[in-house]
């Protein structure tokens, strides 16, 4: 069968809105009385206005979300599936928090059913909350890491993850030698990475100071060998953090520097956090085409600090949205994009409806190198989309009454929405999630 009489489904909704990037210009686009085609394989054919999808040849389905509304699928550029249980565990910074909470609770996806649960939970709130591709930190242990891929495999999620590298710094219940760690991801990388295209594998040192010498290494020659693997971890997230990588790791320059030194900055790292950043750390990120994941709730939460947001732009670093669970404190897209919202209007940056939600779907797109594959809602691009029903929160319904634009109703959306208003959620054309479904 030729491409062009492939089965069409025509999704029919109140709105879509998506977003674009021209330059330094971002863009909200926007149908009213819309509809989006996909074909058999899940890919967008066609989106506009209803009128334009009329005639009967042309589609064999029709599903009218009603006052829906249709957004792309979110992306969660950082989070951590074992923390989940940790959320709310409050009253500490970062390097006290990760020893009284997160270690033990870490240590814990030691065990197959907890693991397997773990990830499946993490799937399933994901999903309930719109989200569609995730960047995602297991624990040190490998059975957790085949969990996460397992389970996000059945959910028909789009997943990036890899078994977290630890050898120093923690409670022996989540080290791992740096040679059984190495020998672990090779096993895990051969059976996994690109399996489909769904999933990928991250080389995933949790920070500079969680890894010795020889386990960094290691991971950067485990990279050199495979140069299609991502690297995600974390940097200069807190003050007292960034003196102590300085302290331990004496021979390189500044906390960039760690991971440049052992070759694991480039277009495919993902770094987390960054707050606390130098210009010249960032210029060379930009200059690596490396990825800084923004994590509003968490780093309010734990009282790190303000990103801020124009100087990274000012510098060339590429930017997405994170929800950084268990630090961070909400799965909801819509509270991170609020949240990020808070912290730059405190320093005179407020960001428009438009800049907020394109670092939630297509920057986090791009910087899982899904750019070409999802993000917006184009044709040619996967049908990863999320149909959003603002009805189901009255407050949210009553005040998008009075919003006269798209932009208006959007920025309603990020400040009042939350998982109650995710009526379903489709990756490729295939729905994965509907609220209305026995859970």
């Amino acid at each position: 069968m030729s491409p062009e009489r492939l089965p069409i489904t025509v999704h029919r909704a109140k709105e879509i809105w998506f977003t674009r990037r021209t330059g330094d210009s971002i863009s909200l686009v926007t149908f009213m009385d819309a509809a989006l085609a996909v074909d058999a394989h899940g890919k967008i054919t066609a989106i506009g206005r209803a009128s334009e999808f009329k005639s009967p040849s042309y589609s064999e389905k029709v599903i009218d979300h009603g006052d829906g509304i249709l957004v792309p699928g979110f992306v969660d550029a950082h989070v951590h599936c074992p923390q989940l249980s940790v959320i709310g565990s409050g009253g500490l910074p970062l390097l006290d928090w990760l020893t009284k909470y997160v270690f033990h609770a870490e240590a814990q996806f030691k065990n197959q059913n907890v693991a397997t649960l773990g990830a499946r939970r993490l799937a399933r709130e994901l999903m309930q909350n719109g989200v569609t591709s995730a960047a995602v930190f297991s624990s040190v242990h490998a059975v957790a890491a085949e969990a996460l891929f397992q389970e996000f495999d059945t959910a028909g999620l789009r997943l990036l993850t890899g078994k977290t590298s630890m050898d120093v710094g923690a409670p022996a219940a989540v080290l791992q030698a740096a040679h059984a760690d190495i020998a672990d991801q090779e096993v895990l990388i051969k059976r996994w990475h690109g399996k489909s295209a769904r999933l990928r594998y991250a080389i995933t040192p949790r920070f500079a100071l969680s890894c010795s010498r020889e386990l960094m290494l290691g991971l950067g020659e485990l990279r050199e060998r495979h140069p299609s693997c991502y690297v995600q971890t974390h940097i200069s997230e807190n003050i007292e953090e960034v003196a102590a990588v300085k302290e331990v790791w004496k021979s390189c320059k500044d906390y960039l520097a760690v991971y440049e030194d052992h070759g694991l900055i480039g277009d495919k790292t993902l770094l987390a956090h960054g707050i606390h950043l130098t210009n010249n750390e960032l210029m060379r990120m930009a200059t690596a085409k490396a990825t800084l994941v923004h994590c509003p709730t968490s780093n309010m939460f734990l009282g790190s600090g303000l990103l801020n947001l124009k100087q990274v732009q000012d510098s060339g670093v590429h930017l997405c949205l994170a929800s950084d669970i268990g630090a961070g404190t909400n799965l909801s897209p819509w509270q991170t994009m609020l949240e990020c919202y808070k912290i730059q209007a405190i320093q005179g940056n407020r960001l428009s409806a438009a800049e907020l939600l394109y670092q939630t779907t297509l920057a986090g797109a791009q910087s899982l190198g899904l750019g070409n594959v999802c993000g917006s809602l184009e044709v040619g691009k996967d049908a990863d989309f999320v149909v959003i029903k603002p009805s189901k929160k009255p407050i949210l319904a009553e005040r998008l009454v009075t919003a006269e634009t798209p932009s208006e109703r959007l920025f309603a959306c990020i400040t009042c929405g939350d998982d109650r208003i995710i009526e379903q959620t489709y990756v490729a054309g295939n729905l994965i999630y509907s609220q209305a479904a026995p859970t």
